[in-house]
């Protein structure tokens, strides 16, 4: 979504004078063209983002200033041009700044800045970065960089399915709980306080049974890089049940592209299509791939797989883990 990729956060800063009696112009002092910058703070929402400190240069008396951040975001400077601007989103970006008077538009000025992301050498560091406190293990057969994570993550809170209070903390491999991370200003942008789930480690084979003699392939619950959302509480203590209130849609119509209905059905297809859209995890399988995943969201890291599942009924896909045909995706409650 838009206001994920780009957000502006201002802080107006007095400096200087306006040049008050000549034509109006506006240059940009700060950024310089071509400058670069990288997504290494933590924004607003918890989402990883550049700051790019603003200075507009200004004669006349425009009445407003605005600066537009691509083709995006639109958001008033100080009267003094200057602002610290948040962006969420990398890549070559243009920042355009138009000067008013009243309602029209009197000068503009662009500069050309460039937004690289943060590339860090491993996934505990990501946990550095997202400020989430962790312990390092315990080793437990199948996980590969096992960590302890304390509650909240990125902001969110967890809790069991069918528990009274939050998570104190959450077992998984580093790499579940760096997407959980990620996945954190999604839900901190629908108002979400507390994930409701059924767990990430359960050292077993896609369909039932204990590895390693897994017919299907070993189930990426085993490697502790799968979580089962089962609801989602915002401030106001509405609770969207991924049981209750996703409305399963028709066989022929791909998940995210499906209508829905209005409210609670559209929060959670609009938000986990989201989170798949910005590739917080490789498999997403929802309450239309079976009757096993009617009460959850499986999602998982899955390496070399990319979908968010329509219906078993599909058929096997790359990367789905080994096992051969839709039927044998039934066998258990949790067959992932």
């Amino acid at each position: 979504m838009d206001r994920l990729l780009a957000c502006v956060f201002l802080v107006a800063a007095c400096s200087g004078e306006l040049s008050v009696g000549e034509p109006t112009s506006i240059t940009f002092s700060s950024p310089t063209p071509g400058a670069s910058f990288t997504r290494d703070q933590l924004g607003v929402n918890g989402a990883l983002a550049a700051l790019v400190p603003i200075d507009v240069a200004i004669t006349g008396a425009p009445t407003r200033l605005e600066l537009a951040i691509g083709t995006g975001q639109l958001s008033d400077l100080s009267a003094e041009g200057d602002a610290l601007v948040e962006i969420r989103s990398a890549g070559p970006l243009v920042l355009t700044a138009t000067a008013y008077d009243g309602d029209e538009p009197v000068a503009t000025a662009t500069v050309d800045i460039t937004v690289a992301d943060l590339e860090l050498a491993s996934c505990r560091e990501w946990l550095d970065t997202y400020q989430i406190e962790y312990t390092v293990g315990p080793a437990m057969p199948g996980v590969k960089d096992p960590v302890t994570a304390k509650m909240p993550i990125n902001g969110v809170l967890y809790k069991t399915v069918g528990a009274t209070n939050p998570r104190t903390q959450m077992f998984g491999d580093c790499t579940i709980l760096k997407s959980l991370a990620e996945a954190a200003p999604f839900f901190r942008a629908r108002d979400v306080k507390l994930v409701t789930d059924y767990g990430v480690y359960n050292y077993r084979c896609i369909g039932g049974g204990p590895p390693p003699n897994c017919p299907n392939g070993i189930s990426q619950h085993a490697y502790a890089t799968a979580i089962d959302l089962a609801g989602f509480t915002t401030s106001d203590d509405t609770f969207y049940s991924v049981n209750d209130d996703w409305i399963i849609d028709p066989n022929a119509e791909e998940t995210c592209d499906a209508s829905t209905e209005p409210g609670k059905d559209a929060f959670l297809h609009e938000l986990i299509c989201d989170l798949k859209d910005a590739a917080v995890w490789n498999i997403v399988l929802t309450p239309n791939y079976n009757a096993a995943h009617r009460n959850h969201f499986h999602v998982d890291l899955t390496p070399g797989s990319d979908f968010i599942e329509s219906s078993a009924l599909d058929g096997p896909h790359p990367g789905r883990g080994g096992f051969a045909t839709p039927s044998l995706l039934t066998t258990s409650p949790d067959n992932h």
